[in-house]
């Protein structure tokens, strides 16, 4: 295939230098650091720059924050040929896969959104690395009217560049689920590091300090816009989060040792419980669109 990356950070670079190392197909790139073409290409992980004309790809992949997203698509789908598929990685959907679907098939143009979950505590193009979906999962949220096709060719293009277990699921729930299990960890971690005693914590810590705070580092752009584009699903996920702290706060705070230790033993089973489901679920995996009206 003949594939655009657009926006070269951590997750457009990494996808360029996976498709470089790993397939045949043709990399091309488009993004607004200058700087950023110039040294992709001396790496060989393009094989040219696009500006304007995104006419004759197979596939385009657009590595934006969401609003970016949105813009970009609009702003260049005029010059798209008809049959090209146009996906976007980014972190929250909302309603932009209803916004660009409905345009682009106007077009002729297939759009699909997904999120590849796969990232580090840096980012930019400097940060990406061709390894980085080796075993990961995709998310796709294809709408009623996406054909089953298109699917199968994004699927195929994820497993080529290393992702090796798919989600089929809504927009909806999608954002529902990404509240959880990845936007609540990271505002976890910010929080965790305002502690005054963190300036003293070498020495003192381990595994444990180091896993919970290494996303602290995030990037304070991105990480905001997609916060204030799921305000509503986080909200909830804080809100639960807060009242468990304050289970164990009181049970602390009252040396009530029995409604501890129920405590812990409680999350110690439901760990175990998920990461028994985890070993028996397939690859492969399709959440119905019913199971977002849950939430």
């Amino acid at each position: 295939m003949k594939i655009l990356v657009v926006g070269l950070g951590l997750i457009g670079g990494s996808v360029c230098k996976a498709l470089h190392t790993f397939t045949d197909h043709g990399v091309y790139g488009c993004d607004i650091n200058s700087e950023i073409l110039d040294k992709a290409l001396a790496q060989h992980v393009i094989d040219g720059v696009v500006t304007e004309d995104c006419s004759g790809f197979d596939l385009i992949v657009v590595s934006l924050y969401p609003k970016l997203t949105r813009k970009w698509v609009q702003e260049n789908l005029s010059t798209m040929d008809a049959g090209t598929i146009v996906i976007d990685v980014a972190g929250v959907k909302g309603e932009i896969p209803e916004i660009l679907g409905t345009l682009c098939a106007e077009k002729g143009v297939h759009y699909l959104a997904t999120h590849p979950m796969a990232g580090k505590e840096r980012f930019g193009f400097d940060a990406s690395d061709e390894n980085l979906f080796q075993g990961a999962n995709f998310i796709l949220t294809p709408l009623t009217e996406t054909p089953k096709s298109v699917v199968a060719q994004v699927k195929n293009f994820a497993h080529q560049i290393g992702f090796r277990r798919f989600v089929t699921t809504t927009p909806k729930l999608h954002d529902r689920m990404i509240a959880y299990t990845s936007q609540l960890a990271h505002v976890v971690a910010s929080s965790y590091v305002k502690s005054p005693v963190i300036t003293l914590e070498s020495g003192f810590s381990g595994g444990s300090f180091h896993d919970m705070t290494r996303i602290a580092t995030m990037n304070e752009e991105m990480w905001t816009m997609l916060f204030m584009e799921n305000r509503e699903s986080l909200l909830e996920e804080l809100d639960v989060l807060i009242g468990n702290l304050q289970d164990y706060r009181t049970a602390l705070e009252n040396a009530d040792e029995e409604s501890l230790r129920h405590l812990i033993a409680d999350g110690r089973h439901r760990k175990e419980e998920n990461l028994q489901r985890r070993r028996n679920s397939p690859s492969d995996i399709e959440l119905l669109r019913e199971i977002s009206e849950n939430f």
